[in-house]
């Protein structure tokens, strides 16, 4: 895909027009490094507040976040503020680094910024044929091109690059054949303990994950919280249990992981949209045999 772009650093100081409604774009630029002295450290610059997304094509670079080392390589990002805790460089191991970043300014995106910094971290694996990485294709393009000619354009392009980076962030991975084994076999334990009164923090330990990991890892590859996907579970088989036997509900919340049965409606009518009581005689709006909790 980049091998018909030519490398380049594009720079914008839009000065027309309502600066404060707009995305800002401030730099793209698409390079390969080679130079040994190529560093740049968060808290030195001057030219900040910024945001910068940059990912690479071949090679590897460096950076270290909150005094943490990560190698960046092919098919991977980082993203971090500029001023701030870091430092990105050419490490001796690498005999180049062929990246393509964006520099934005954060108003108008802190909130989505920081949200998609949370969920994928600040430095991610993001296939090279994914969305986002065609959106800051495209945006390279259009500024190598000169097609770039005012703020307005400048901000739809920031726009579609970063909503895409977002949806990637939250959309569950295409094949659960590609999920971290850990994650596969939370799911399994989910689905032969959700009887048990089990939470985050014993579905974390059977991954062998911290509670933080596990819950972002699970909820980058599935598009779901580990607590959402075990709700899911527990009602559906409690939608099954209220249609095909004669249990009470306090019978069905103990079969289905609830402590009590009131736990249970609640949780049950804010996910179907009315009493287990209800359900059971017919007055759901709509039946459901499966569910998505997001």
């Amino acid at each position: 895909m980049f091998k018909s772009l030519s490398h380049g650093i594009y720079g914008y100081r839009f000065s027309e027009g309502d600066m404060d409604s707009v995305f800002q774009l401030y730099c793209a630029g698409y390079y390969n490094e080679t130079d040994r002295d190529y560093s740049w450290h968060g808290r030195q610059r001057q030219d900040g507040p910024l945001y910068l997304f940059q990912y690479t094509i071949s090679g590897f670079g460096a950076v270290v976040i909150d005094g943490v080392t990560h190698n960046v390589p092919p098919n991977h990002a980082f993203m971090v503020e500029i001023p701030g805790d870091h430092h990105y460089y050419l490490p001796p191991q690498s005999e180049h680094w062929e990246f393509i970043f964006i520099l934005v300014r954060p108003y108008h995106l802190k909130a989505l910024w920081e949200e998609t910094v949370r969920r994928i971290g600040p430095v991610s694996a993001i296939p090279l044929d994914s969305p986002p990485i065609h959106a800051i294709y495209n945006l390279y393009r259009e500024a190598s091109t000169n097609r770039i000619d005012d703020l307005y354009r400048a901000s739809a392009l920031v726009y579609s690059f970063m909503m895409e980076l977002h949806r990637f962030s939250r959309l569950p991975s295409s094949s659960q054949e590609e999920w971290p084994s850990a994650i596969r076999d939370s799911i399994l334990y989910m689905n032969s303990h959700f009887h048990q009164p089990i939470g985050l923090e014993q579905i974390a330990e059977q991954a062998a994950l911290s509670k933080y990991h596990f819950n972002r890892l699970f909820t980058r590859t599935t598009g779901q919280t580990p607590i959402q996907h075990l709700t899911q579970i527990r009602l559906e088989k409690a939608v099954e249990l209220i249609r095909s036997t004669s249990l009470s509900l306090e019978e069905i919340a103990g079969q289905v992981g609830y402590a009590s049965g009131s736990y249970f409606t609640k949780v049950f009518k804010q996910h179907i949209g009315c009493s287990p009581s209800d359900y059971r005689h017919g007055n759901a709006v709509v039946p459901v045999n499966r569910m998505t909790l997001r």
